[in-house]
């Protein structure tokens, strides 16, 4: 191209643009068609694209109310979004884990909520996300160590769910019998909650603070 833009100049400057335009009118048409071609792909795309999200939204909506209206189609209506993909699959596990919790299969919750925390393809907030109620369950069904086991890598310095996960830690400890490491861990919880500016503080929920005052309540005993 550098060749053809060298010539270009030469033939302005020796004035004869109409033999230029001869000569490269074929190089110039072919040029602009693949530029219109190239931008009209990329429109077609974005349509495509929001077009396809706007179906994959109403099928969402669709499976989760149906969901919600019979419980036991659950499991078949949101695991067809999650074996087609698309924007919303990762939302769909979050709400079959749910509808296992209401159903009261709360072991099922847990291996979904379990495979979902220790899945790298997820995005680090999912996973956090899914490790943290994970966790949870796992202390309801009385197992501690899979509580920790899901709950600890979420307790490092500047991780969003940090202060939850300690709370998870926490209690597993307790639940253990523990209780050294479980009020070594609320008491730290709650000299976070005396810095109000502490990191991690936004992200706590709006009843963790009452809930760490009542362990170390339970503790002091």
């Amino acid at each position: 191209m550098a060749d053809i833009f060298q010539e270009v100049d030469e033939e302005l400057r020796g004035d004869r643009a109409s033999a230029l335009w001869a000569k490269y009118q074929n190089v110039v048409y072919g040029l602009v068609a693949l530029i219109i071609l190239g931008t009209a792909g990329v429109t077609g795309w974005q349509i495509y694209d929001r077009q396809a999200r706007e179906k994959a939204g109403i099928a969402y909506l669709n499976a989760t109310q149906q969901a919600a209206q019979d419980p036991k189609a659950a499991p078949d209506l949101l695991g067809q979004l999650i074996h087609e993909g698309g924007p919303f699959a990762d939302l769909a596990r979050f709400d079959l884990a749910h509808a296992a919790l209401k159903a009261g299969n709360k072991q099922q919750a847990l291996d979904l909520l379990t495979t979902m925390a220790n899945d790298t393809s997820y995005a680090a907030p999912l996973r956090g996300a899914a490790g943290l109620m994970g966790g949870y369950v796992a202390l309801d069904l009385g197992k501690a160590d899979a509580a920790v086991a899901l709950a600890q890598p979420l307790t490092a310095e500047g991780q969003p769910y940090r202060l939850s996960a300690l709370e998870i830690t926490g209690l597993a400890a307790y639940a253990t019998g523990d209780k050294a490491k479980a009020k070594e861990i609320f008491t730290g919880l709650d000299e976070v909650f005396k810095k109000e500016d502490a990191a991690g503080l936004a992200t706590a929920p709006a009843n963790l603070r009452n809930r760490v005052t009542i362990m170390l309540d339970r503790l002091a005993d």
